[in-house]
């Protein structure tokens, strides 16, 4: 099964230069959406990833990209680790140039965050630091580093913008704020950066993408296709109906404001910047249980648990200055991600 399909007749380079486009984590939720989404656009993509069992998938989307490319490769694979500093100076001198990274690798589960900080804090800081200390090394001086929502504080009022002062309260966001205050700082070596914090991805691309992301909508869908229990943490929040409130945002809208924001990073004499990437619209969860069912036309087993100790009642993006400066909109809302979310799943079986 293919990561996404290729639209072989959007291949090709735009003028004399093409970017060459390292990416880490391409095997994962976003990152096998973006790949096709990115050669597409006629980016040369270096994918890379440490998982070999999902080597196959990134090796079968890049035999079909490069099949309509006659002149040279639009796509390459590297397996490396991260966090082995050596295998990612040696990738980047085999590689050059590179023009610009955009960071995708890392571990990305408040929950698991909790119980397991060490995996974290080497799977998202100390990898991160070797990548771009890395960079430096060979001289790749643009980076745009795939951030969370989550990092904003649980008092938050209505959206929240980028001035927001951070809170991280979970090892996974604390990490992820960590790497971000690490990038500005090495702007004094010349690193320029684009920091995307990604409110609540979800969705499908198409029956044939590799994931569909483990979220609420993806777990609370393959609960209902299976007749399971679901338990709703909490329903005493001070919202509207008591339930959580998140700002959810389909893949498709996340990898064009990617594919922008690498465009415009590559520019010459643009600034570094900070992003929210949601769509300035938040949904309930009881509200996305109640469309769930109507979209399934399925009952749902339903019980209430307690609320959890780290969750934010309402998280609402402020995305007027991404919207602004690159000219992006998001396209899909909460019913288009819900439904081809149930579509991959009745394709596909349920989540893999």
């Amino acid at each position: 099964m293919l990561i996404g399909k290729i639209n072989s007749g959007n291949l090709g380079f735009k003028g004399i230069y093409d970017p060459n486009v390292l990416i880490t984590g391409s095997s994962g939720y976003i990152g096998s959406h973006l790949v096709p989404k990115l050669a597409d656009d006629g980016v040369n993509c270096i994918v890379c990833c440490r998982d070999k069992y999902k080597q196959e998938y990134l090796d079968t989307i890049i035999a079909e990209i490069n099949r309509y490319k006659t002149d040279k490769s639009l796509c390459s694979f590297a397996n490396f680790d991260l966090t082995n500093e050596a295998e990612i100076n040696k990738l980047l001198k085999e590689n050059k140039p590179v023009d610009a990274v955009i960071h995708l690798g890392g571990s990305t589960y408040n929950s698991e965050s909790i119980v397991n900080p060490r995996k974290y804090y080497d799977n998202n800081v100390i990898a991160s630091r070797n990548l771009v200390n890395s960079m430096l090394d060979n001289d790749v001086k643009n980076i745009l580093y795939v951030s969370t929502a989550s990092i904003y504080p649980k008092t938050v009022q209505g959206r929240v913008s980028e001035k927001r002062t951070p809170v991280p309260k979970t090892p996974y966001a604390k990490t992820k704020f960590i790497t971000e205050q690490l990038i500005n700082d090495y702007k004094v070596y010349g690193l320029k950066s684009t920091i995307l914090r990604l409110f609540n991805v979800a969705g499908a691309h198409g029956f044939n993408d590799l994931d569909i992301g483990k979220n609420v909508i993806t777990v609370l869908l393959n609960l209902i296709k299976d007749n399971r229990l679901f338990t709703l943490m909490g329903n005493d929040y001070p919202t509207p109906d008591g339930t959580c409130v998140k700002d959810f945002i389909h893949v498709d809208d996340v990898t064009e404001a990617i594919g922008k924001s690498a465009a415009k990073l590559l520019e010459p004499d643009t600034a570094s910047q900070t992003y929210n990437l949601g769509t300035g619209k938040g949904t309930s969860l009881g509200e996305l249980i109640r469309k769930s069912i109507d979209i399934t036309g399925k009952e749902l087993k339903l019980r209430i648990g307690a609320a959890l100790e780290d969750e934010v009642p309402s998280l609402i993006a402020n995305n007027t200055k991404i919207k602004k400066d690159l000219g992006w909109a998001p396209q899909k809302n909460i019913d288009e991600i819900i439904t081809s979310c149930w579509k991959w799943i009745l394709q596909n079986g349920g989540k893999r």
